[in-house]
């Protein structure tokens, strides 16, 4: 026991977790997210997709009657792609970064929101409940980007505040 906590010791005075380095992985987590899947969003074969988790959305589903299902897809990419570039930006302006962890955290709502709603995501074939369907599953990795964007905006409110009483 003596040996391990002298070795959390050591590993804890080490370069990684003595820096930001946890607050940059995720940072560059979320941007290269956000850029891969909102480009994937303006393509008709995507969007067309997507129509039945939007459908099935408390959150977006005005999207289709509003834009229909292309306008719709190139609604979410490019509100996606302006989310991930002022995460991007958030390296070198916490300002920024707010505003684009604010922007992360309504989209992972809007995305986790479909979880209940989702009809058979449950694959009942399988013994149902823990085990999921593909769309389900898709969709729970969102619940991770939810907790990370919340990390984000602590992280970056933090930095803003430091420099507001500089």
């Amino acid at each position: 026991m003596k040996q391990l906590n002298q070795l959390i010791l050591y590993v804890s005075k080490t370069a990684p977790f003595r820096s930001g380095l946890d607050r940059h992985l995720i940072r560059a987590a979320m941007v290269f997210t956000f850029f891969a899947f909102s480009i994937q969003k303006w393509s008709q074969y995507t969007a067309e997709m997507l129509v039945p988790l939007i459908g099935h959305s408390p959150v977006v589903f005005w999207l289709l009657p509003a834009f229909g299902v292309r306008g719709a897809g190139f609604f979410l990419g490019t509100t996606e792609t302006i989310f991930g570039s002022l995460i991007f930006l958030g390296y070198w302006s916490p300002r920024l970064g707010i505003l684009g962890a604010l922007g992360s955290i309504a989209t992972f709502i809007g995305t986790t929101s479909i979880i209940p709603f989702l009809p058979d995501g449950w694959a009942n074939e399988a013994g149902g409940f823990p085990i999921m369907t593909l769309p389900l599953g898709f969709l729970m990795k969102d619940v991770l980007f939810l907790a990370a964007s919340f990390y984000l905006l602590k992280q970056d409110l933090t930095r803003a505040a430091e420099l507001t009483r500089s």
